[in-house]
C-alpha cells in the first residue's frame, strides 16, 4: 500500500467463542442454541458441528503467538455465555471465568489489548427454552451476566460491546430461520428486535456500573441495501430490507426511535422507560462490513423480504457469493457517520472467504484475499481522508473456523487451519497484512 494510516491507528483481529473454542463439554460449560442447531440433521453443511472447532480452548497460547507475529495490538474475542452461566443465570461457573483469565492475561503479556463482546450468538439452551429473545425477561438475565463479566475482567478490559450483530439475529434466526434457533415467526421476530435492543441498553448500564473506566459500544454488521431488480416490488423490498437490516437495531441505540416503516409495529412491545434504557450514549460504534446486501420480495419469509444472490454479472464475488465492492464500504462509513452524528468508529470485522488450498509445499497462496484487503483498506484510507473518525481495524478472522450454517466449508482466516490435525499455517495474506501493519506501526 502506498498510503499510510495514522500512527495511533489500532490494528486487531476478531474471533468468536463458539466458532473457535471447541471444548463444548469441558469444565462445566452448558449447552448453547448453536450446539443444538448444528447437531440437528440438515442444518449445517456436511452436518458440521463446533464440538472441536479450532480447539482454541486448549491452543490459545499458539493463537496468541500468531497474533503477536501478525503485529496486531488488539484481539476482539467473545465470552461464551454458557461457559460462564451454564444455564444462563444462577450459579457462576468459575472454571469458565478462569479460562478467559488465562486468555486475557496472556494477551496482555504479549502487548495485545483484549476487547470483550459479551454475546456472539451462543445463547444458553435454558434461556432459549424460556423464550430466548422472544421473552423480554431475557434482557435482565443478560444484564446480570454482563455485570459478572464486567466485574471480573473490568480491571483489565478497556472496551466492551454487549451483542455482536444484533441485526443478524431477527433477520436470519427469526425471519428466514437459517440460524439458531431457526424460527420463522413474525411476532417473535418483532419481540426479538426489541428484546435485543433492551438487552443492549441494560448491558451498557451493567458494564458501566461494574467497570466505570471502560468504554462501551455496539457492534453491528452493515452494508448498503440494494434491490435485486429495478422494479417497484424490489424497491419496496429494499425499503423494508434497509429498515430491518441497517436500522432497527441501530436507530434505537443511537437515535432513541424505531425507523419507518416498522415503527408502528414495534409500539406494542415498548414499555415506559424502554427507549431511554436503550439509547444511552456510547463511546464507540463498532462497524462490521463485508458487502452490499441485495434483497427482493419473498413470501416464504416472516417479513416478506429476504437477501438474494447478487444480480447476474456483478463481481468479483467471494466464496460465499458476496460482491467485492470497496466503494460500498466507503458508502456505509459515510452513512454511519452522517446518520449517527459522526461517532468514533472502529471497523470491528472485515474480511473475505475464498477456497484456499494447502499446496504441496504446505503454503497457502491466497492472492484474492490480499486483493480484497488491499481494496477495502484503501477505501478506509479514503474515509479517513474525508474526516470520518475511524480509530481502528479488526480483520475477520485470525484463522479459519466454524462458519455457522456453512460449517467448515468456507474459510475466512488469515491462518489456514488443517482441521484433521488442527495445525495452523499462516497464509500469504497473513504475511501481507503483517507488512502493512509494520509499515504503519508507531
Amino acid at each position: 500500500m502506498s498510503r499510510s494510516f495514522p500512527p495511533d491507528f489500532l490494528w486487531g483481529v476478531a474471533a468468536s467463542a463458539f466458532q473457535t473454542e471447541g471444548a463444548v463439554h469441558a469444565d462445566g460449560r452448558g449447552q448453547s442454541v448453536w450446539d443444538v442447531y448444528s447437531h440437528t440433521p440438515g442444518r449445517t453443511t456436511n452436518g458440521d458441528t463446533a464440538d472441536i472447532a479450532c480447539d482454541h480452548y486448549h491452543r490459545y497460547p499458539e493463537d496468541i503467538a500468531l497474533m503477536r507475529g501478525l503485529g496486531v495490538k488488539a484481539y476482539r474475542l467473545s465470552t461464551a455465555w454458557p461457559r460462564i452461566f451454564p444455564t444462563g443465570s444462577g450459579q457462576v461457573n468459575q472454571r469458565g471465568l478462569d479460562f478467559y483469565d488465562r486468555v486475557i492475561d496472556l494477551a496482555l503479556h504479549e502487548g495485545i489489548e483484549p476487547w470483550i463482546c459479551l454475546h456472539h450468538w451462543d445463547m444458553p439452551v435454558a434461556v432459549e427454552d424460556n423464550g430466548g429473545w422472544r421473552n423480554r425477561d431475557t434482557a435482565k438475565i443478560f444484564a446480570d451476566y454482563s455485570a459478572v463479566v464486567a466485574r471480573h475482567f473490568g480491571d483489565r478490559i478497556k472496551r466492551f460491546a454487549p451483542i455482536n450483530e444484533p441485526n443478524v439475529i431477527p433477520w436470519v434466526a427469526y425471519n428466514v430461520g437459517r440460524h439458531a434457533p431457526g424460527k420463522q415467526d413474525y411476532p417473535s421476530s418483532l419481540q426479538a428486535i426489541h428484546t435485543l435492543n433492551l438487552a443492549h441498553g441494560y448491558s451498557v448500564s451493567s458494564v458501566r456500573a461494574e467497570a466505570p473506566t471502560a468504554e462501551v459500544g455496539n457492534i453491528v454488521s452493515l452494508g448498503p441495501v440494494r434491490p435485486h431488480y429495478d422494479d417497484a416490488a424490489h424497491e419496496e423490498a429494499r425499503i423494508l430490507g434497509d429498515c430491518l437490516w441497517r436500522r432497527v437495531t441501530v436507530d434505537p441505540l443511537w437515535l432513541g426511535t424505531y425507523p419507518e416503516p416498522i415503527a408502528d409495529a414495534m409500539q406494542p412491545f415498548i414499555q415506559p422507560g424502554d427507549m431511554a434504557a436503550i439509547s444511552q450514549k456510547m463511546d464507540f460504534f463498532g462497524l462490521n462490513h463485508y458487502n452490499p446486501v441485495f434483497v427482493g420480495p419473498n413470501k416464504n419469509t416472516t417479513f416478506g423480504v429476504s437477501e438474494t444472490a447478487p444480480p447476474t454479472g456483478m463481481g468479483p464475488l467471494t466464496d460465499v457469493n458476496w460482491v467485492v465492492d470497496p466503494a460500498a464500504f466507503l458508502e456505509q462509513i459515510r452513512d454511519t457517520s452522517a446518520r449517527y452524528g459522526k461517532p468514533t468508529i472502529y471497523i470491528t470485522e472485515n474480511g473475505a472467504s475464498y477456497p484456499d488450498a494447502l499446496g504441496p509445499d504446505r503454503k497457502v497462496i491466497d492472492n484474492d484475499r490480499i486483493t480484497y484487503f488491499n481494496g477495502y483498506l484503501n477505501a478506509l484510507l479514503d474515509a479517513l481522508d474525508e474526516g470520518h473518525d475511524i480509530r481502528g481495524y479488526f480483520a475477520w478472522s485470525l484463522m479459519d473456523n466454524f462458519e455457522w450454517g456453512r460449517g467448515y466449508s468456507k474459510r475466512f482466516g488469515l491462518v489456514y487451519v488443517d482441521y484433521p490435525t488442527l495445525q495452523r499455517i499462516p497464509k500469504q495474506s497473513y504475511h501481507w497484512l503483517s507488512n502493512v501493519i509494520a509499515a504503519n506501526a508507531l
